[in-house]
């Protein structure tokens, strides 16, 4: 009973984001636990996982993770040992290793396909994983694969957690596919579904949109994003605001692109360089390859090309599993491309493996290109009756509904600031400045008639 009571106490530390309080309760359980009590030990050795994973130190929360997941093992406590490798598998992610994450989710979901329907919540959330670890790899149709089968599952066994990660990781793949907006619509869905809870926010799902929306160009929006976000290049470091500093320097980037010539680069760099050391200092390798990549991205925008090209190799160098890291690359766009071509043409480049992922990159970026322009046959870009979104059509069709801005906002399930950039986005692609002009021109075009 003492045990237990640590571990509630422990739970209820680690909700409320209290690592020293977490690790204190858990090490006290762990204390009065005996050799056998095995669930006590699991427990308690996961809390210590997540408080060590809270504070960005990876090789102590995988140390004291795996352990967790061994002790349920050997509990017979099979449903929460299969949910827990999910979270085995974040963290060797953050530690740059998505091969090892695929190689323990795999044996786990063949075992949790042979459960029944007792296991399906753990399959599901092991699909969703596994979906994103493929689209990162570059392997669109599995993750595609994973995603259908996760959606069959659902129907049976409803789960807020592997709902929210379903669509996040299809509007990873929908991004990877070349259909931002998709993405984007995606995203919103996921996040009234997303639940602080016994895990770190470690991709905060404004975050994942603003960088999509950086790819696109929508700077303004990106912007309004960090100042809602309160994100600013003076931070201290810190591992849970390291994906919005990341998305930040992405956006400075762009900016410099936009307007050469400016300080935002230097900011950026100096973001950049504390970033590293923190991550350096923790052990986390999936951050140093990140931050590594976005150092030879704001030498390329800068014109510093012999920095770039050490910095790119320095990335791929010092990725414990560079050949698993695709979208990381390509996700970055024009400036990666331009990148990836002077590393290419240089003729001290790499012929090593490094060397022959970076052609891959550049290929597959090609490829890509090649598809957006219409330059493949059956790939044109989209037509005219395309010019609106999914979403931004089902916005344009309330608009003349009549229905207050609120109100719509609430029948979409999205924040009226949302609402608002999807307003301001039809306004601009129909060429109008209010809503009953965006009306009209909807029913002239004939755009209500659109199927969705």
């Amino acid at each position: 009973m003492p045990a237990t009571i640590a571990i509630y106490r422990a739970s209820v530390a680690q909700a409320r984001g209290d690592e020293a309080e977490t690790m204190k309760q858990a090490q006290h359980a762990l204390a009065l636990a005996g050799p056998g009590d095995h669930l006590v030990r699991g427990a308690a050795s996961g809390f210590l996982g997540l408080a060590a994973w809270s504070r960005g130190e990876i090789s102590a929360a995988l140390a004291t993770f795996t352990q967790a997941v061994a002790s349920l093992h050997k509990a017979g406590n099979l449903v929460d040992e299969l949910g827990s490798t999910v979270v085995l598998a974040d963290l060797w992610l953050a530690a740059g290793r998505p091969g090892k994450a695929r190689r323990i989710m795999l044996p786990a979901l063949k075992t949790a396909q042979g459960q029944g329907r007792t296991a399906d919540r753990a399959a599901a959330e092991l699909h969703v994983g596994l979906s994103e670890i493929d689209c990162e790899a570059g392997n669109l149709g599995g993750a595609r694969l994973h995603l259908e089968t996760v959606a069959a599952l659902q129907e049976r066994t409803p789960s807020t957690e592997s709902r929210y990660r379903w669509f996040v990781a299809s509007g990873l793949l929908a991004r990877a596919e070349g259909a931002p907006e998709r993405a984007v619509e995606l995203l919103e869905q996921a996040e009234p579904l997303y639940r602080l809870g016994f895990f770190p926010e470690v991709r905060p799902i404004p975050a994942m949109t603003a960088r999509i929306w950086i790819a696109q160009g929508r700077l303004l929006d990106a912007e309004d994003w960090a100042h809602a976000r309160g994100v600013s290049v003076t931070d201290r470091a810190s591992y849970p605001r390291e994906f919005d500093h990341l998305t930040l320097v992405r956006l400075y980037i762009a900016q410099h692109r936009a307007h050469p010539g400016s300080d935002i680069a230097v900011a950026a760099g100096d973001l950049l360089d504390r970033l590293f050391d923190a991550a350096r200092a923790s052990g986390r390798a999936g951050s140093l390859v990140e931050i590594r990549m976005l150092q030879a991205l704001l030498h390329e925008v800068q014109g510093h090309r012999p920095q770039a090209r050490q910095a790119w190799w320095l990335t791929l160098a010092e990725a414990p599993e560079p050949g698993e890291l695709v979208r990381l690359f390509l996700n970055e766009g024009v400036p990666m491309t331009a990148l990836l071509r002077d590393v290419t043409n240089d003729a001290g480049h790499d012929t090593g493996p490094a060397g022959e992922h970076t052609l891959r990159l550049l290929r597959l970026a090609a490829s890509a290109t090649a598809v957006a322009d219409g330059s493949v046959p059956g790939q044109g870009p989209t037509s005219s009756a395309g010019l609106l979104s999914e979403r931004e059509l089902q916005v344009l069709r309330l608009l003349g509904g009549g229905l207050s801005g609120p109100e719509i906002a609430d029948a979409l399930f999205v924040s009226y600031n949302t609402l608002r950039s999807h307003t301001k986005h039809i306004f601009t692609k129909l060429e109008v400045g209010n809503r009953r002009a965006a009306v009209r021109q909807a029913r002239e075009r004939g755009l209500f008639s659109l199927r969705l």
